[in-house]
């Protein structure tokens, strides 16, 4: 039961959740794009693309558990490294998330996409808008399950990789078999968050490693430690993650109240 209640298996479970649902909604868009401007003919190029996409992150796969064979005190760097680049790319998908919480904004983002490739009359530009987008997704998966496995035990982080696996499964088949819709404000938002407290998580994980092998200096502040949230101790953590949280009020005030006092 604890490890449906663990913090290893709600990140993993949010991570590949998030990531596929989001190329789902991607591809599930095109399609219903496609089907308004009556280009059904190229719906067999959208297979084409994410198929590849998917083949292309199974090869990416294979080389990112290569790079992590390393060992002894390359391995604290490289998980150290990976841990503040996932961060990184998190709290950009975040901020990126809460941009599109209007549906109206998602709408224009998909039709601004698709309507340079069909323009142009060009089913190549076609097939790499929709294979970047998707391997985008996989490859982010990629580099935050790997943050995940140095953090967290492989058993919950599976386990919560097959349940996010399925309940995207059941979702993918309502939205595009039964053109079943949801709120997106309140998966974008609710996504949103959860990216947040991962990219701070895996922020203070990754500074701690590096100060553990002498790259960065360990400055000891009165604070409460909370492993789980990647929170210690230290002014070399606590002060990116200030940062991540200050620009990321900046966000939500751009994406929501300025624009509504404007």
């Amino acid at each position: 039961v604890c490890n449906f209640m663990s913090a290893a298996f709600i990140s993993s479970f949010t991570v590949i959740f998030r990531e596929s649902l989001e190329a789902v909604l991607i591809v599930a868009a095109i399609y219903g794009y496609l089907n308004q401007i009556g280009e059904v003919s190229a719906k067999k190029i959208i297979n084409y693309a994410w198929i590849s996409a998917l083949l292309v992150g199974g090869l990416t796969f294979i080389g990112a558990n290569y790079l992590f064979t390393l060992t002894g005190e390359h391995a604290e760097i490289v998980e150290g490294v990976t841990s503040i680049v996932a961060s990184l790319v998190l709290f950009q998908v975040g901020v990126w998330f809460v941009s599109k919480a209007e549906a109206k904004k998602w709408k224009e983002y998909i039709e601004s996409k698709i309507k340079c490739a069909i323009s142009n009359k060009d089913l190549y530009t076609l097939f790499a808008v929709v294979f970047f987008a998707v391997y985008r997704e996989v490859f982010e998966t990629i580099l935050f399950y790997e943050a995940l496995l140095l953090q967290f035990d492989s058993e919950s982080i599976s386990l919560g990789f097959i349940a996010g696996v399925f309940v995207v499964s059941i979702i993918s088949y309502l939205i595009l078999k039964m053109s079943v819709t949801f709120n997106l404000r309140y998966y974008f938002l609710g996504t949103s968050a959860m990216l947040f407290l991962l990219s701070i998580s895996f922020m203070g994980y990754g500074i701690t490693e590096l100060q553990e092998v002498g790259i960065f200096d360990t400055t000891l502040v009165s604070f409460p430690k909370f492993t789980l949230l990647g929170i210690y101790p230290t002014l070399e953590t606590l002060v990116p993650q200030l940062v991540l949280i200050i620009l990321l009020s900046w966000s939500v005030y751009n994406a929501f109240f300025k624009e509504d006092n404007a």
